[in-house]
């Protein structure tokens, strides 16, 4: 008697079964649409609420050559230093070897043909007996490049110097005609005229 209810209940459920594998193939479908439109369907309108955009133009490889990482071609190359900022560093170089009295880190930044390079190291030697150092500022006027290794700029230092003795400040201003080589890459002083 038992089996007669249940076949009868086993008909009508698998006579229906197309029906509940359509309903649940159209669900997963359903669900499967809901999930990929979540993760980028959101993206696709975010981007097209802003207007449409030029895609970025990248460069392709050469042929046999491996692509470089894509975070690395958004980087844009430093600028190269200018010629004044690199004059600047000459300078600045100087005034930093003043600062700490060091003789031979401020004769690296002279041409070793610099004129008479022996007395200027023992004049500046002996003023460091007397005075301190306490404020140096340059500034760079006009600069001419004569060529790829030599430049030539009007450089004003003004000087704030103080007697060791009787701490009595000195203030200082000069103007010079400085001529800048550039040897073994890098940039010094080959030669000092003083305008005024």
């Amino acid at each position: 008697m038992t089996d007669k209810p249940k076949s009868a209940f086993l008909q009508r459920w698998l006579g229906h079964s197309w029906l509940h594998g359509l309903g649940l193939g159209l669900g997963l479908v359903l669900v499967s649409y809901l999930l990929w439109f979540l993760i980028h369907g959101r993206a696709y309108f975010t981007a097209s609420e802003k207007g449409p955009e030029a895609p970025p133009v990248q460069a392709q490889p050469a042929p046999g050559t491996a692509a470089a990482p894509l975070a690395a071609a958004k980087v844009p190359p430093a600028p190269a230093p200018t010629l004044k900022s690199q004059l600047a560093e000459v300078l600045a170089g100087i005034r930093e070897a003043n600062r700490k009295r060091d003789l031979s880190e401020l004769l690296s930044y002279y041409s070793p043909n610099f004129p008479q390079l022996t007395q200027r190291a023992q004049s500046i030697s002996k003023t460091w007996k007397i005075y301190n150092y306490p404020k140096m500022e340059f500034d760079i006027q006009e600069i001419n490049s004569v060529n790829d290794n030599t430049a030539v700029a009007r450089v004003t230092w003004l000087i704030e110097a103080q007697n060791i003795s009787t701490m009595k400040p000195l203030h200082i201003s000069r103007t010079y005609l400085i001529t800048f080589a550039r040897e073994s890459g890098q940039w010094r002083i080959s030669a000092l005229d003083k305008t005024e």
